[in-house]
C-alpha cells in the first residue's frame, strides 16, 4: 500500500532532486535531515511534515496525516521556490546542458523525482511547456521540476 514518506526523508529527497543542500546549525555540511539529533535543528518544513517533537520516546508522536498547511508549503513556501530556482540547482543545470535533448533531460527529471521515466503523455506535456518558454529554458525545467515535487507520487512510497 502507498505510505507517507515521513518528513525528514522527504526533505532529504527534495534536495536530491532539486540538487541542493541544507546547512544546519551546529552540525557539519552534508548532513541529512534523517541524521538530526532532535527536532530543535530542523527547518520549518519538517514541522509541517509531522517531524516530531522528542517530548516523549514514543513513535505515536509523528504525524503522517496530510493537511492543508503541507500543500501550501510545497505550493507557495519560498524557501521551495528558492531551492528550485537555485543557481547550482537541477533545473539550471539541464537549461545550461545544450549537448542532450530535452527528451533526454526530461528522463532524467523523472527518474530523480519518481525512479521511473515518463509515460509518454507526460513526455509531450513537458516538451511541449519546454517549447512554449524556449526564450527561457531554465524557467520551464523550474516548472517540471515544480509540478513532479507537488504530485501525489512524490509525496509517497509506493
Amino acid at each position: 500500500y502507498p505510505k507517507r514518506l515521513t518528513a525528514e526523508v522527504l526533505y532529504d529527497a527534495f534536495h536530491q532532486v532539486t540538487n541542493t543542500t541544507q546547512g544546519y546549525s551546529g552540525l557539519p555540511g552534508g548532513t541529512k535531515a534523517v541524521q538530526l539529533p532532535d527536532a530543535s535543528v530542523g527547518p520549518y518544513f519538517l514541522k509541517v511534515f509531522g517531524q516530531p517533537q522528542g517530548d516523549t520516546a514514543c513513535e505515536c508522536e509523528r504525524s503522517q496525516e496530510a493537511n492543508l498547511a503541507q500543500s501550501l508549503h510545497l505550493l507557495n513556501s519560498s524557501e521551495v521556490q528558492t531551492k528550485i530556482a537555485s543557481g547550482s540547482g537541477r533545473a539550471q543545470q539541464l537549461s545550461a546542458d545544450k549537448e542532450r535533448s530535452h527528451e533526454e533531460k526530461v528522463k532524467e527529471l523523472y527518474r530523480w523525482a519518481y525512479s521511473r521515466e515518463p509515460n509518454a503523455d507526460e513526455s509531450q506535456i513537458a516538451l511541449a511547456h519546454i517549447q512554449k518558454h524556449e526564450a527561457a529554458p531554465k524557467t520551464a525545467y523550474e516548472d517540471i521540476l515544480w509540478a513532479l515535487i507537488n504530485t501525489k507520487e512524490f509525496l509517497f512510497n509506493h
